[in-house]
Protein backbone atom coordinates (compact mmCIF):
# COMPACT_ATOMS: atom_id res chain seq x y z
CA UNK A 1 0.00 0.00 0.00
CA UNK A 2 1.47 3.35 -1.00
CA UNK A 3 1.41 6.37 1.33
CA UNK A 4 1.21 9.62 0.75
CA UNK A 5 3.79 12.12 0.31
CA UNK A 6 3.04 15.59 0.12
CA UNK A 7 4.75 16.35 -3.31
CA UNK A 8 5.95 20.49 -1.87
CA UNK A 9 7.72 18.93 0.69
CA UNK A 10 11.03 19.54 0.06
CA UNK A 11 12.62 16.05 0.47
CA UNK A 12 10.50 14.93 -2.05
CA UNK A 13 10.74 17.66 -4.07
CA UNK A 14 14.49 16.98 -4.51
CA UNK A 15 14.51 13.98 -4.46
CA UNK A 16 12.15 14.54 -7.53
CA UNK A 17 14.40 17.15 -9.09
CA UNK A 18 17.67 17.17 -7.58
CA UNK A 19 18.83 13.67 -8.56
CA UNK A 20 21.28 13.54 -11.93
CA UNK A 21 19.01 10.64 -12.99
CA UNK A 22 15.79 13.17 -13.50
CA UNK A 23 17.87 15.97 -14.72
CA UNK A 24 15.34 16.15 -17.76
CA UNK A 25 12.38 16.38 -15.18
CA UNK A 26 14.27 19.47 -13.81
CA UNK A 27 14.86 20.88 -17.27
CA UNK A 28 11.32 20.27 -18.27
CA UNK A 29 9.87 22.16 -15.03
CA UNK A 30 12.82 25.38 -15.57
CA UNK A 31 11.80 25.73 -19.03
CA UNK A 32 8.29 25.88 -18.22
CA UNK A 33 9.13 28.35 -15.91
CA UNK A 34 10.80 30.26 -18.62
CA UNK A 35 8.68 30.01 -21.68
CA UNK A 36 5.53 31.04 -19.19
CA UNK A 37 7.09 34.91 -19.60
CA UNK A 38 8.40 34.43 -22.74
CA UNK A 39 11.96 34.03 -22.01
CA UNK A 40 14.30 31.60 -24.11
CA UNK A 41 14.43 27.88 -22.79
CA UNK A 42 17.73 26.14 -21.79
CA UNK A 43 18.77 23.21 -23.79
CA UNK A 44 20.91 21.81 -21.43
CA UNK A 45 21.92 22.00 -17.28
CA UNK A 46 24.08 21.21 -14.38
CA UNK A 47 23.23 20.22 -11.03
CA UNK A 48 25.18 22.17 -8.51
CA UNK A 49 23.94 20.25 -5.33
CA UNK A 50 22.54 16.91 -6.42
CA UNK A 51 20.55 14.80 -4.15
CA UNK A 52 22.82 12.84 -1.66
CA UNK A 53 20.95 10.56 0.82
CA UNK A 54 23.92 10.51 3.22
CA UNK A 55 24.06 14.10 3.45
CA UNK A 56 20.65 15.08 3.65
CA UNK A 57 20.09 12.16 6.46
CA UNK A 58 22.78 14.07 8.83
CA UNK A 59 21.77 17.53 7.84
CA UNK A 60 18.27 17.19 8.41
CA UNK A 61 17.74 21.23 9.17
CA UNK A 62 18.98 21.93 6.20
CA UNK A 63 17.03 23.99 3.45
CA UNK A 64 16.78 21.76 1.03
CA UNK A 65 16.47 23.74 -2.21
CA UNK A 66 18.51 23.09 -5.82
CA UNK A 67 21.21 24.62 -7.19
CA UNK A 68 21.75 24.54 -11.14
CA UNK A 69 23.20 26.07 -13.67
CA UNK A 70 22.58 26.42 -17.27
CA UNK A 71 24.73 26.18 -20.82
CA UNK A 72 25.46 30.17 -20.41
CA UNK A 73 26.12 30.08 -17.15
CA UNK A 74 23.23 31.72 -15.43
CA UNK A 75 21.96 30.20 -12.31
CA UNK A 76 18.93 28.73 -10.63
CA UNK A 77 17.52 28.22 -7.31
CA UNK A 78 14.23 26.43 -6.98
CA UNK A 79 13.63 26.39 -3.84
CA UNK A 80 9.49 24.64 -2.03
CA UNK A 81 7.80 26.61 1.08
CA UNK A 82 4.65 25.09 2.71
CA UNK A 83 4.31 28.42 4.87
CA UNK A 84 5.43 32.18 5.18
CA UNK A 85 4.33 35.89 5.87
CA UNK A 86 4.84 38.93 4.31
CA UNK A 87 8.66 38.39 5.47
CA UNK A 88 9.56 35.80 2.56
CA UNK A 89 9.76 38.54 -0.16
CA UNK A 90 12.46 40.39 1.57
CA UNK A 91 14.19 36.77 2.28
CA UNK A 92 13.64 35.89 -1.20
CA UNK A 93 15.58 39.23 -1.92
CA UNK A 94 18.52 37.96 0.24
CA UNK A 95 18.90 34.41 -0.49
CA UNK A 96 19.12 35.90 -4.66
CA UNK A 97 21.91 38.65 -3.25
CA UNK A 98 23.89 36.15 -1.58
CA UNK A 99 23.76 33.60 -4.65
CA UNK A 100 24.58 36.62 -6.86
CA UNK A 101 27.21 38.03 -5.14
CA UNK A 102 28.85 34.46 -4.75
CA UNK A 103 30.15 34.14 -8.06
CA UNK A 104 32.41 36.89 -7.66
CA UNK A 105 35.56 35.65 -6.10
CA UNK A 106 38.87 37.88 -5.10
CA UNK A 107 40.28 40.09 -7.93
CA UNK A 108 37.33 38.97 -10.23
CA UNK A 109 35.32 41.70 -12.22
CA UNK A 110 32.00 42.38 -12.38
CA UNK A 111 31.48 41.53 -15.68
CA UNK A 112 31.92 38.04 -15.37
CA UNK A 113 28.95 38.17 -13.08
CA UNK A 114 26.17 35.79 -14.68
CA UNK A 115 22.10 36.06 -14.29
CA UNK A 116 20.48 34.66 -11.29
CA UNK A 117 17.09 33.38 -11.31
CA UNK A 118 14.81 32.31 -8.43
CA UNK A 119 11.96 29.82 -8.56
CA UNK A 120 10.05 29.87 -5.05
CA UNK A 121 7.03 27.30 -5.16
CA UNK A 122 4.49 28.55 -2.03
CA UNK A 123 1.92 26.76 -0.75
CA UNK A 124 0.58 29.28 0.66
CA UNK A 125 -0.42 32.97 -0.77
CA UNK A 126 2.01 35.77 -0.84
CA UNK A 127 1.08 38.46 -3.48
CA UNK A 128 -2.79 38.90 -2.36
CA UNK A 129 -3.27 41.46 -5.18
CA UNK A 130 -1.57 40.12 -7.86
CA UNK A 131 -4.16 37.10 -9.41
CA UNK A 132 -2.53 34.34 -11.16
CA UNK A 133 -0.32 31.20 -9.88
CA UNK A 134 2.77 32.61 -11.67
CA UNK A 135 4.24 36.39 -10.96
CA UNK A 136 8.26 37.33 -12.25
CA UNK A 137 10.03 40.26 -10.63
CA UNK A 138 12.65 41.75 -12.22
CA UNK A 139 14.13 45.43 -12.19
CA UNK A 140 12.29 47.34 -14.18
CA UNK A 141 12.06 51.77 -15.30
CA UNK A 142 9.12 52.94 -12.88
CA UNK A 143 7.94 55.35 -15.37
CA UNK A 144 8.78 52.95 -18.54
CA UNK A 145 8.54 49.67 -17.11
CA UNK A 146 8.56 48.10 -20.62
CA UNK A 147 12.70 49.22 -19.98
CA UNK A 148 14.60 46.70 -17.87
CA UNK A 149 17.99 46.86 -16.60
CA UNK A 150 19.35 44.33 -16.54
CA UNK A 151 18.25 40.20 -16.56
CA UNK A 152 20.17 39.35 -14.04
CA UNK A 153 17.57 39.43 -11.51
CA UNK A 154 14.91 37.37 -11.74
CA UNK A 155 12.63 35.87 -9.21
CA UNK A 156 9.65 34.07 -9.92
CA UNK A 157 6.83 33.23 -6.98
CA UNK A 158 4.67 30.18 -8.05
CA UNK A 159 1.77 30.60 -5.32
CA UNK A 160 -0.35 27.01 -6.00
CA UNK A 161 -3.38 27.72 -3.61
CA UNK A 162 -4.19 30.42 -6.65
CA UNK A 163 -3.99 27.30 -9.01
CA UNK A 164 -7.07 26.10 -11.02
CA UNK A 165 -6.03 22.35 -11.12
CA UNK A 166 -8.84 22.12 -14.07
CA UNK A 167 -6.42 24.10 -15.93
CA UNK A 168 -3.61 22.36 -17.84
CA UNK A 169 -3.21 22.92 -21.47
CA UNK A 170 0.19 24.93 -20.35
CA UNK A 171 3.68 22.86 -19.71
CA UNK A 172 3.68 25.17 -16.56
CA UNK A 173 0.03 24.78 -15.39
CA UNK A 174 0.75 20.66 -15.90
CA UNK A 175 3.48 20.65 -13.59
CA UNK A 176 1.90 23.11 -10.78
CA UNK A 177 -1.45 20.60 -11.49
CA UNK A 178 0.93 18.34 -10.73
CA UNK A 179 2.97 19.37 -7.41
CA UNK A 180 -0.67 20.25 -6.00
CA UNK A 181 -2.39 16.88 -7.04
CA UNK A 182 -0.06 13.78 -6.68
CA UNK A 183 -1.33 11.63 -4.46
CA UNK A 184 -5.15 13.07 -4.46
CA UNK A 185 -6.55 13.78 -7.11
CA UNK A 186 -6.58 10.53 -9.06
CA UNK A 187 -8.88 11.61 -11.45
CA UNK A 188 -7.05 14.86 -12.34
CA UNK A 189 -3.57 12.76 -12.41
CA UNK A 190 -4.83 10.01 -14.85
CA UNK A 191 -5.18 12.51 -17.58
CA UNK A 192 -1.83 14.63 -16.48
CA UNK A 193 -0.25 10.74 -17.00
CA UNK A 194 -1.76 10.11 -20.44
CA UNK A 195 -1.08 13.73 -21.93
CA UNK A 196 2.36 14.42 -20.55
CA UNK A 197 5.50 11.65 -20.92
CA UNK A 198 7.45 13.80 -18.23
CA UNK A 199 4.36 14.00 -15.92
CA UNK A 200 3.91 9.93 -16.03
CA UNK A 201 7.72 9.79 -15.67
CA UNK A 202 7.06 12.34 -12.15
CA UNK A 203 4.23 9.84 -11.16
CA UNK A 204 6.03 6.90 -11.30
CA UNK A 205 9.20 8.53 -9.13
CA UNK A 206 6.48 9.50 -6.17
CA UNK A 207 5.60 5.99 -6.41
CA UNK A 208 9.13 4.36 -5.97
CA UNK A 209 9.47 7.13 -3.32
CA UNK A 210 6.34 5.95 -1.58
CA UNK A 211 7.43 2.11 -1.44
CA UNK A 212 11.57 2.85 -0.43
CA UNK A 213 11.72 2.30 3.57
CA UNK A 214 14.43 4.79 4.38
CA UNK A 215 13.37 7.55 2.22
CA UNK A 216 9.84 7.60 3.97
CA UNK A 217 11.87 7.69 7.47
CA UNK A 218 13.94 10.82 6.24
CA UNK A 219 10.43 12.45 4.82
CA UNK A 220 9.00 11.74 8.20
CA UNK A 221 11.94 13.00 9.69
CA UNK A 222 12.05 16.17 8.13
CA UNK A 223 8.27 16.91 8.62
CA UNK A 224 8.89 16.26 12.45
CA UNK A 225 11.56 18.85 12.29
CA UNK A 226 9.60 21.41 10.33
CA UNK A 227 6.48 20.83 12.80
CA UNK A 228 8.78 21.65 15.90
CA UNK A 229 10.67 24.34 14.59
CA UNK A 230 7.59 25.84 13.92
CA UNK A 231 6.06 24.94 17.20
CA UNK A 232 8.80 26.12 19.15
CA UNK A 233 8.71 29.53 17.21
CA UNK A 234 4.69 30.18 17.42
CA UNK A 235 5.32 29.60 21.53
CA UNK A 236 8.19 32.05 22.05
CA UNK A 237 6.48 34.66 19.98
CA UNK A 238 3.15 33.90 21.92
CA UNK A 239 5.28 34.57 25.36
CA UNK A 240 7.39 37.30 24.05
CA UNK A 241 3.75 38.83 22.57
CA UNK A 242 2.28 38.41 26.45
CA UNK A 243 4.95 40.12 28.02
CA UNK A 244 4.94 43.03 25.55
CA UNK A 245 8.76 42.41 24.37
CA UNK A 246 8.23 41.19 20.92
CA UNK A 247 9.95 44.36 18.16
CA UNK A 248 11.99 41.25 15.87
CA UNK A 249 14.88 40.91 17.64
CA UNK A 250 13.54 37.70 19.12
CA UNK A 251 12.53 36.64 15.56
CA UNK A 252 16.28 37.30 14.44
CA UNK A 253 17.54 35.53 17.73
CA UNK A 254 16.04 32.05 16.64
CA UNK A 255 16.41 32.17 12.72
CA UNK A 256 20.06 33.34 13.25
CA UNK A 257 20.25 30.18 15.84
CA UNK A 258 18.42 27.77 13.42
CA UNK A 259 21.49 28.98 11.06
CA UNK A 260 24.15 28.43 13.29
CA UNK A 261 22.69 24.97 13.60
CA UNK A 262 22.79 24.05 10.39
CA UNK A 263 26.32 25.18 9.99
CA UNK A 264 27.53 22.54 12.39
CA UNK A 265 27.94 25.86 15.55
CA UNK A 266 27.65 24.14 18.86
CA UNK A 267 25.04 25.43 21.28
CA UNK A 268 27.43 27.37 23.86
CA UNK A 269 28.37 29.42 20.75
CA UNK A 270 25.32 29.86 19.28
CA UNK A 271 23.60 30.88 23.33
CA UNK A 272 26.75 33.60 23.40
CA UNK A 273 26.42 35.12 20.14
CA UNK A 274 21.92 35.11 20.39
CA UNK A 275 21.55 35.69 23.73
CA UNK A 276 19.08 32.59 23.85
CA UNK A 277 19.54 30.17 26.56
CA UNK A 278 21.30 26.47 25.70
CA UNK A 279 17.78 24.84 26.71
CA UNK A 280 15.96 27.20 24.03
CA UNK A 281 18.47 26.15 21.57
CA UNK A 282 18.58 22.01 22.03
CA UNK A 283 14.89 22.49 21.26
CA UNK A 284 15.77 23.63 18.14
Amino acid sequence: MDIYVKPTSDIFFRYLFGSEKNKKLLLSFINSVMEDVNFPILSSLEIKNPFNLKTITFEKESILDIKALDESGRQYDIEVQSTGDESFKARSLYYWAKLYASQLGENEFYKTLKPTICINILDFNLLANIPGPHNCFMLHEIKNPEFVLTDHLMIHFLELPKLDITLYNTKIQRWLVYLKSEGKEEDIMTILIREDKEIEEAHKICKKFTRDEEMLELYEARQKFKRDFNSIMAAKIEEAEKKGKLDGKLENQLDTAKKMKMEGDDSKKIARITGLTVEEIEQL
